[in-house]
């Protein structure tokens, strides 16, 4: 047997990174908006589904398409129409959905993980898994652009209105939620890096160090970030890895929800169990 994982670009996968594990990626679409009007973001087309469901089929007995949360997009709704129309005309099951509960890095790990495998249910498993270890938090400078695209429930949103509160977020397989308030941006990047730092600290048993990635529309801002993170880590956590942490840029459609100046933390543990899995759809 063998498998080939598609997934969107919301796993904010580097081009090298998704070619060297044979990961198809399916591009959301993103509209820039200017000083009057917040951009937007479209799902992947049905017929840019399954032309991607269909090229993976060519070259392997199973495809597991992997998307992010149905909490933020409606790719996966997409995702299980063009899935059926492939499974329809080839007579049997051979691509599965699985609405991953999460995206950006997390996402992109678990895609990853996944084309390891050799059947969709092995990496279906494999990415469930993964993204039960794994936390995405992040800060914006404004949440006029999560508001404006109902990413943002409207009590948070009002949180983040009032004066100098930066709202530290978490991604969940409900969708955005808060964690905690802090006034003022310097102190709300300080708390998000005491948090990561916390989480990459963490180990269970001797299950290893955990990976830690950074989204970031500044690499610079970035990099900062993971040194923040890395200094503030436990001692001896986090210095016998040669790579602590890597920067991956927003994906353009990320980019349109976060807004500028936005910077993200993919903490992912080396063991243990999270929240309840995301759902498998065929």
């Amino acid at each position: 047997m063998s498998l080939a994982v598609v997934t969107d670009s919301s796993s904010c996968l580097p081009t090298d990174l998704a070619r060297a594990h044979g990961i198809d990626v399916v591009p959301l679409h993103a509209t820039a908006g200017d000083a009057h009007q917040p951009g937007s973001t479209s799902r992947p087309s049905l017929d840019e589904l399954a032309h991607a469901y269909a090229s993976a089929a060519e070259r392997a007995d199973e495809v597991l398409a992997l998307h992010l949360a149905a909490s933020l997009s409606g790719t996966v709704d997409a995702a299980v129409h063009a899935a059926d129309s492939i499974n329809t005309a080839l007579g049997r099951r051979v691509v599965t959905v699985l609405d991953s509960g999460t995206t950006g890095g997390a996402l992109g790990q678990a895609a990853i993980l996944a084309a390891s495998a050799t059947t969709a249910d092995d990496g279906a498993e494999r990415a469930r898994e993964l993204i039960s270890r794994s936390t995405i938090l992040f800060l914006v400078d404004d949440l006029t652009h999560l508001r404006h695209g109902g990413r943002l429930d409207r009590r948070t949103a009002l949180l983040g209105g009032a004066l100098g509160v930066r709202p530290i977020l978490r991604v969940t397989a409900e969708g955005i939620r808060p964690v905690e308030a802090v006034r003022g941006a310097k102190r709300a990047r300080a708390r998000l890096t005491e948090l990561a730092a916390s989480l990459a600290s963490q180990r269970v048993g001797t299950g290893g160090q955990a990976t830690l990635i950074i989204h970031a529309d500044d690499g610079a801002a970035g990099q900062g970030l993971i040194a923040a993170i890395t200094d503030a880590a436990e001692p001896g956590e986090s210095e016998d890895s040669e790579e602590p942490g890597c920067c991956w840029p927003f994906d353009p459609a990320l980019a349109v929800h976060v807004g500028p100046g936005a910077l993200g933390c993919v903490i992912i543990s080396p063991g243990g169990r999270g929240t309840t899995g995301p759902a498998t759809r065929t």
